[in-house]
């Protein structure tokens, strides 16, 4: 199992979690259905942290820069909050820190964020003769709809360039 490191704003070497559980705990207590998230463990809580924590920084282009070489994206500086206030370039912005405890909630509550699917094509026509043989098919290209969480997508709008995965650009409001 992988250790659980909460960045703190200082470079943690190895982080891999925005969050420490106790801080998840209450932000989910003030907006979320805390009762799936009272009853798991912390191996689970910490797990949905990593995890909620990696989607952000898979799915996010951030604005800014990194202040330090890691996996993580942040902390970030030349960045500005939701307010237009420079942001200190040791700082995580409490917007990323309640979107990483929503995501976690999704998680705990049995949501996949990054689901692995192959994009079979879907036959809109067919067209099937038997003497001489002739066979048709047309098919509808496209990839699969994304899953999108509106509450995050909103959440991390100040901070965010566009979105990932060549999906649709938020822009700072």
């Amino acid at each position: 199992m992988s250790t659980f490191i909460v960045e703190d704003g200082s470079g943690v070497e190895d982080a891999n979690a925005y969050i420490e559980i106790l801080d998840a705990d209450e932000i989910i207590s003030n907006y979320g259905n805390s009762s799936n998230w009272s009853s798991a463990t912390q191996a689970q809580k910490e797990n949905a942290i990593r995890e909620a924590t990696r989607y952000l920084d898979l799915h996010y282009t951030y604005d800014g820069y990194k202040v330090y070489e890691g996996i993580l994206q942040w902390p970030r500086y030349e960045i500005y909050d939701e307010d237009d206030n420079y942001m200190a370039e040791d700082e995580i912005p409490d917007r990323i820190l309640q979107a990483v405890s929503y995501l976690a909630l999704k998680i705990i509550e049995g949501d996949t964020l990054l689901e692995d699917f192959q994009n079979e094509g879907e036959v809109k026509r067919t067209k099937d003769i038997v003497g001489p043989i002739t066979e048709e098919r047309e098919y509808v290209t496209g990839e699969l709809p994304e899953k999108t969480y509106q509450v995050v997508d909103k959440l991390v709008a100040p901070f965010v360039i566009e979105k990932g995965f060549g999906e649709t650009e938020l822009e700072r409001g």
